[in-house]
């Protein structure tokens, strides 16, 4: 069995000008003589590219290129700043976490491991917050277009280290008031 291409219908050829309107002979170009691949069966014409790939070579305005034709390179990404609004963020929900283990202690009376419990969470709230708003001051001062993360991990640093240090003031002045 052997492959043989598609029949390919002649080619169009323009009608022969009239002497009515003379049109000047179109200019010669040499060719190259087709390689192997492009070898045609004796007695048909070159064939001409499709409609379909002509479309696909020339792009339509309006519409999105098809990916991998000119795409923009990728966006630089803030790691700094993803790290920073992470740390911010787990900060928080390790206070929720801790919230509802509290809430158990208190209600099994367990009021000296309360405070144990209370003043680890001031401490991993604290390390969280000073490495949030570092991370989030680095990688806002790195630039690039995307600097939100590292606002967001900066703000959110700061509010841990806010509420840190209105647990701190809550213990020292209780005392003082009773």
């Amino acid at each position: 069995m052997t492959f043989e291409p598609p029949a390919v219908p002649p080619s169009y050829t323009p009608p022969q000008s009239t002497p009515q309107s003379p049109v000047p002979p179109a200019p010669s170009y040499q060719q190259q003589p087709p390689s192997y691949a492009q070898q045609q069966q004796p007695g048909y014409a070159p064939q001409q590219p499709s409609y379909a790939q002509q479309q696909q070579q020339q792009p339509h305005p309006g519409y999105p290129q098809q990916p991998g034709q000119n795409a923009r390179p990728p966006r630089p990404k803030n790691t700094l700043g993803l790290v920073s609004a992470i740390l911010g963020a787990s900060g928080f929900a390790l206070g929720f976490i801790f919230t509802f283990i509290q809430l158990g202690m208190y209600a099994t009376d367990s009021s000296g491991a309360y405070g144990l419990l209370s003043g680890t969470q001031s401490v991993l709230d604290a390390l969280l917050g000073l490495g949030a708003i570092a991370l989030g001051v680095l990688g806002y001062l790195k630039g690039g277009p995307s600097k939100l993360l590292a606002i967001v991990g900066t703000t959110l640093g700061v509010a841990l280290l806010l509420g840190v240090l209105n647990g701190l003031i809550f213990t020292i002045a209780l005392p003082l008031i009773y």
